[in-house]
């Protein structure tokens, strides 16, 4: 199968009845307002700032990163999924992302993901119970970030609990600055946490 093949396909899965229901959801567009609308009000874009994203998952926060950052920053997006990188490359090459991500197919666990430092890190969803552990994820994340830098993190509180990130914390050198819990859709609950390293 060719590239523009599995691209139509890309586009087809987010409209299947599995994905389309909770895509067009209130609780969904809820959740990417609000978190779109964090990163905006909370971290300025600077000239030369670097941004980084853990975990693709469809795109659609990277290519929003992307926009915001336009003309000042750039934007790495790391995942471990090669098909799910591929995609990603490719439809933001064909739909001519003024931004595109610099795309990165590696384990957020790997101790040579990329030499780089960043100012941001985001990790946002279902990205941290997808790697299958909280403490590691987190702390392969800070080790992204340059000293000063600082991690967003949001998450379903059905699959990161405030408290282990308060504990991972306490245990830490890194500083909470801001904590939001989001309870609008009781259904799906969420909170974002701004932590400085």
């Amino acid at each position: 199968m060719n590239m523009d093949d599995k691209l139509f396909n890309y586009y087809l899965e987010l409209k299947n009845p599995e994905a389309g229901e909770w895509n067009t959801s209130p609780q969904c567009i809820h959740t990417e307002l609000i978190t779109r609308d964090y990163v905006r009000k909370e971290f300025t874009v600077t000239d030369g700032i670097k941004v980084c994203n853990v975990g693709i998952g469809t795109g659609d926060w990277d290519d929003y990163l992307g926009f915001w950052l336009k003309g000042k920053g750039l934007l790495t997006s790391i995942d471990i999924n090669k098909e799910i990188c591929e995609i990603f490359a490719y439809r933001q090459l064909r739909e001519g992302h003024p931004n595109p991500s610099k795309v990165i197919c590696k384990s957020i666990f790997d101790n040579e993901i990329t030499n780089e430092k960043f100012d941001i890190v985001t990790l946002i969803g279902s990205a941290v119970k997808e790697t299958g552990d909280f403490e590691r994820c987190l702390n392969s994340c800070f080790n992204l970030l340059n000293i000063g830098g600082y991690l967003m993190f949001m998450a379903n509180l059905k699959y990161s609990s405030l408290e282990m990130l308060e504990d991972y914390l306490k245990r830490s050198s890194y500083q909470l600055v801001k904590k939001n819990l989001y309870e609008a859709f009781p259904e799906y609950p969420f909170f974002i946490c701004k932590i400085k390293k």
